[in-house]
């Protein structure tokens, strides 16, 4: 057994990225037949037990309400885009793979609600298909993440090799450095090399934050004063696992293969 979730929006936007020309009718028409092809392949090569696809719903979040200009400077998805987005959850059915996209929260939320909900239910594996940075901070021995372009999985050595830090620290590290795509702040030139300099030292946020007065230099100066954005970025790296998502296993069930259990 095993659950394949497949973080949908990130798969089809690097597609889209990766197709040439302008924004037409005719690069929506490649997106949605290379989005497709990645889906199939993904479910033969990993030949799940259960999978799903996670779309973002689109609209406010809860991070919006906890801080107003997260993802304020984000480019909205192009109009065609969202018809070809359409025409592939519409032809998913056809390859067995249910999909779901859940209002007020993002999809990263929905996927670490399946993934936490999967290892309560279950010892048998999930793998998340996305090259989403955030996710690494789900991996454990149960959880892993695989990168469907590179055709490589992101694992502790993959975290430690990127960042210096290992899985259980990457919520704190992403705090510390923010991310400018998504509009969190992190501390004031922070950036990941000191953010991983830091936890080394300390082993994660709160004791970063208890120790300040005691790193020399303008970065202990940013620190200090980047007490409560720290603490803010935090809760904007991290996922909300508390919202129902209206599925059972069954409905998730490779064809030819059932389980019954809900949430």
């Amino acid at each position: 057994m095993a659950l394949l979730i497949i973080d949908a929006m990130n798969i089809i936007r690097r597609i889209h990225e990766a197709v040439p020309g302008p924004e037409s009718e005719e690069r929506v028409a490649d997106t949605v037949a290379s989005s497709l092809a990645s889906f199939r392949r993904a479910l033969k090569t990993h030949r799940p037990t259960h999978a799903v696809a996670v779309f973002d719903h689109g609209g406010r979040t809860w991070k919006h309400d906890l801080y107003a200009p997260y993802q304020a400077h984000r480019q909205p998805m192009p109009e065609l885009l969202k018809g070809g987005v359409r025409t592939i959850q519409q032809a998913l059915a056809g390859l067995g793979l249910h999909w779901i996209a859940i209002a007020g929260i993002e999809a990263d939320d929905a996927i670490a609600t399946l993934v936490e909900k999967w290892c309560k239910a279950s010892v048998e594996p999930v793998i998340i298909l996305s090259t989403d940075k955030d996710f690494l901070q789900l991996l454990n021995d149960q959880v892993g993440i695989y990168d469907h372009f590179k055709g490589r999985w992101r694992d502790a050595a993959y975290v430690q090799e990127k960042f210096g830090v290992t899985p259980a620290q990457m919520g704190d590290l992403l705090a510390l450095m923010g991310d400018a795509a998504d509009g969190i702040p992190g501390v004031d030139k922070v950036g990941a090399k000191t953010a991983a300099g830091l936890l080394r030292i300390n082993g994660n946020l709160d004791r970063v934050i208890s120790n300040a007065d005691k790193v020399s230099g303008q970065v202990g100066v940013n620190l200090r004063k980047g007490v409560e954005l720290a603490r803010l970025s935090r809760r904007l790296v991290s996922f909300k696992t508390d919202v129902p998502l209206g599925l059972t296993w069954r409905m998730l069930a490779q064809p030819g293969r059932e389980v019954d259990d809900s949430y």
